[in-house]
């Protein structure tokens, strides 16, 4: 059975600040889905996203969500 993961979990993970996370999601580079008025997430997709080519594009996102802090 798929884990679903929330926003704080996701940053947990990524170890980022939650309002990274929301950034990311919103921008596609987190892949999310927003549901019941906040953000859910794969677990198994976090996990395919950080071992697959999409890690530098992440890195990308994180370079300039720092910047809007």
């Amino acid at each position: 059975m798929e884990q679903i993961l929330t926003a704080s979990q996701v940053a947990d993970m990524l170890q980022v600040h939650l309002r990274t996370v929301y950034k990311l999601a919103r921008k596609g580079l987190v892949p999310g889905r927003k549901f019941g008025g906040g953000w859910r997430f794969s677990r198994d997709e976090i996990v395919r996203m950080l071992s697959g080519g999409q890690a530098g594009l992440l890195e990308v996102g994180l370079a300039d969500a720092k910047k809007t802090l």
